[in-house]
């Protein structure tokens, strides 16, 4: 049978196709593409050349046998394809599960090529991007975050990182997960950054750490926190040679107030403390609600005559405070114990001063409350 124009035609269109296909293959073992191993693709690969010889031996056979040896090789490289897809899920439903798991993850996730260049991200990480004004594309990340220098450390780093960023005018924390996709000691190896925001956890761990540190009432650290606070001020002080300074308040008559207008009565005043403490004092100095109606506060870097002259005006502001609670007036006085150590002084554990404030607390209120007793 004589060979056409239009057989030369179809040929040369299957040969190409044939060919363009070894050639997809070649390159994918070669790079050995992340999510697939070598043997996928030289299994694929053989199953290709196999009718692309077919074809060569038609074209180069001449004689009175007709042979079609592409139809003939043709089924066993369908087994070998058969066998490739068996052997390595090759069309597994876990593959289209992965992929959409990446699409529509939570978490931002970049796949970064050789040279730091994005191959690949999903919605949530074009969103990120979005939010600080960077038009995601395939471009190096050298190239993207040339504005950024800060984030593009972080983005080039392979560890993970945490790092905030202001986002339309509130700080959002974020946590950049790295995971290598391939070998890690190959240069061209790919790599998944995740990125996941953070900050609702951060405001739950600070919630938490309030109520575990915080006394709710007062506003104060809590006894615990109080206590672990002044054994490290403590220590710092008596390392460093430095005055340090401590009061214990105590409300007069407190059993008086609860009985008289009711504990609903006696936590406003409570309250009314704990605000009084925190705005007499500086942020620098540690206050903490230590009992009922007891109070204590640190005083860094304070001799005692400072620390005196600090329990006073607290003393005469308290004095001066009413509290009104069901359009009743309530007064109420502190009684003030003070106590302290300059450089390395012969008080070797907090528990040495705390006594000693409490000591002069009872003084403050032999003497007929209201005032202050070192």
């Amino acid at each position: 049978m004589e060979r056409g124009f239009w057989y030369y035609v179809n040929i040369s269109y299957t040969i190409l196709c044939l060919l363009l296909t070894v050639v997809i293959y070649l390159v994918g073992y070669l790079k050995n593409k992340a999510g697939y191993t070598k043997p996928h693709f030289l299994v694929f690969l053989f199953a290709s050349l196999l009718p692309f010889m077919g074809i060569v031996l038609i074209l180069f056979t001449f004689g009175a046998w007709n042979i079609d040896y592409s139809a003939l090789i043709m089924p066993i490289s369908l087994l070998i394809i058969s066998y490739g897809i068996l052997k390595y899920d090759f069309l597994e439903i876990r593959t289209l599960a992965r992929e959409t798991i990446f699409e529509n993850n939570f978490a931002g996730m970049v796949v970064l090529g050789p040279g730091k260049r994005i191959i690949d991200y999903n919605k949530a990480a074009e969103t990120f991007f979005k939010a600080i004004h960077i038009s995601l594309n395939h471009y190096p990340l050298e190239h993207l975050l040339a504005r950024e220098p800060k984030l593009l450390e972080i983005f080039e780093s392979e560890d993970s990182r945490d790092f905030s960023l202001m986002i339309e005018g509130e700080e959002r924390f974020f946590e950049i997960d790295v995971v290598p996709l391939g070998d890690p000691q190959d240069s061209n190896t790919r790599m998944l950054k995740s990125i996941r925001d953070v900050t609702e956890e951060r405001k739950i761990q600070e919630k938490l750490k309030l109520l575990a540190t915080t006394d709710s009432l007062s506003g104060l650290y809590n006894r615990a926190e109080f206590m672990n606070l002044a054994k490290k001020e403590f220590a710092r002080a008596k390392r460093n040679h430095e005055d340090l300074s401590l009061l214990i308040m105590d409300l007069d008559n407190f059993k008086t107030i609860n009985d008289t207008f009711g504990h609903a009565a006696g936590d406003e005043v409570i309250r009314e403390m704990g605000s009084i403490l925190l705005t007499s004092f500086r942020k620098t100095h540690i206050a903490g609600r230590i009992g009922g109606e007891e109070f204590a506060v640190v005083l860094k870097n304070a001799s005692l005559e400072e620390a005196k002259e600090a329990a006073e005006k607290c003393r005469e502001t308290v004095s001066r405070k009413k509290v009104i609670y069901e359009g009743q007036e309530i007064a109420f006085s502190v009684s003030i114990g003070l106590a302290a150590i300059h450089g390395n002084a012969d008080v070797n554990d907090i528990e040495d001063i705390l006594k000693m404030a409490d000591d002069a607390l009872y003084k403050a209120k032999a003497k007929g409350r209201n005032c202050v007793a070192t």
